[in-house]
């Protein structure tokens, strides 16, 4: 494994910066400058035992409707498997909400995409057993999972902080579904 990926976008001087607080679709959503970030709403951050936590970011949390009612890891329910960079390793789901023009039940549900090529070393049970703990503290207690990268990556899909709340000025297409 490849463990030191320090060079992630976000320098020192950058994540000693306050952190941002933006208007996003008429909600306050914060943006932490000590990270760097995907535009499918995910982040990643060094870990001082040279890995790296991914985790979603508050404004994913947000437009989940309701509290998160259920993680679901794809790839395994443990550690250890490998995941490319983009491919959807699990799906965080928001608890139930009413459709009344269409009478039935709707979830919205997040994909999460491994932001670079790696191996799964932890999955944060926390979340697995209460998941809204997601919603109430996205960047830190309701971290993913931990991974290791295979070797040592492109990191261009990842974006700055700044970069990010830019992403979140412009009105994009959701990464959101309802099932």
């Amino acid at each position: 494994m490849y463990k030191d990926i320090s060079m992630l976008k976000t320098d020192e001087k950058a994540a000693q910066q306050k952190d941002y607080a933006i208007q996003c679709e008429g909600k306050t959503v914060c943006v932490k400058t000590n990270r760097d970030y995907t535009k499918t709403h995910m982040w990643i951050q060094n870990t001082p035992e040279g890995e790296q936590k991914i985790g979603i970011t508050d404004y994913a949390q947000k437009q989940l409707r309701e509290k998160v009612g259920l993680v679901e890891i794809l790839k395994n329910s443990t550690v250890g498997d490998d995941v490319e960079a983009g491919e959807v390793f699990g799906t965080i789901y928001g608890r139930p909400c009413a459709n009344l023009d269409e009478m039935r039940c709707e979830y919205i549900a997040f994909d999460l995409i491994a932001p670079i090529s790696c191996k799964i070393t932890a999955i944060n049970q926390k979340i697995i057993e209460t998941p809204e703990v997601i919603n109430d503290s996205p960047y830190e207690d309701g971290w993913i999972a931990t991974i290791a990268p295979k070797t040592k990556c492109d990191l261009s899909n990842l974006i700055t902080p700044n970069a990010y709340k830019k992403l979140l000025e412009k009105k994009e297409d959701s990464p959101f579904r309802v099932v």
